[in-house]
């Protein structure tokens, strides 16, 4: 059994509340072992013996079934998790800045043009594509960025969900444990 992330998107932002406690009790039920979250931003470190990608639609029909939310879920195993690590084309960002960096765990490699988000960066952003992920650097902060997600998606033809780097090393570190 190997130890994977859930990172759901667009959990608890805009109204869309799922509780910590019921993703870890829906994870639990869906078969899956010693599930635990981190933050309330819709992040499940769990045991699994499927694929990545089984996993995200096993956990994603759960969580509709159980409380009728639809989410998109992108899994990455510790191999998944270090690679987005390794691949990092900002390292100066994340260590001096890491809330402002952010990787976009996308549900699979864009079909879309990347230089089609350059209009959409203002004031120093930049944005490197990676591992099945686009880092992304909001030196003003993404709160007050124009590159939202919905311009991400659309743009690149897949569907993701923003991590601040923090959060990311956090999720690497628990991916690999056990």
């Amino acid at each position: 059994m190997r130890r994977v992330a859930g990172l759901l998107r667009a959990v608890n932002v805009g109204g869309r509340k799922l509780l910590m406690t019921d993703l870890t009790r829906i994870t639990r039920e869906a078969g899956f072992d010693a599930p635990q979250t981190l933050l309330a931003s819709g992040n499940v470190i769990f045991g699994t013996t499927l694929s990545n990608e089984i996993s995200a639609e096993r956990l994603a029909s759960a969580i509709m079934s159980d409380v009728g939310m639809a989410t998109d879920v992108m899994v990455r195993d510790h191999a998944g998790m270090s690679a987005v690590m390794v691949a990092n084309p900002f390292p100066d960002h994340a260590s001096d800045d890491p809330s402002r960096l952010m990787a976009m765990f996308l549900d699979r490699d864009p079909s879309g043009d990347p230089d089609a988000l350059a209009p959409a960066c203002v004031a120093g952003e930049a944005l490197r594509l990676g591992p099945k992920c686009l880092y992304v650097w909001f030196p003003q902060g993404a709160g007050t960025s124009k590159l939202t997600n919905a311009i991400i998606e659309r743009r690149l033809k897949v569907r993701g969900t923003m991590r601040n780097w923090n959060t990311v090393g956090k999720l690497a570190a628990l991916v690999n444990v056990g």
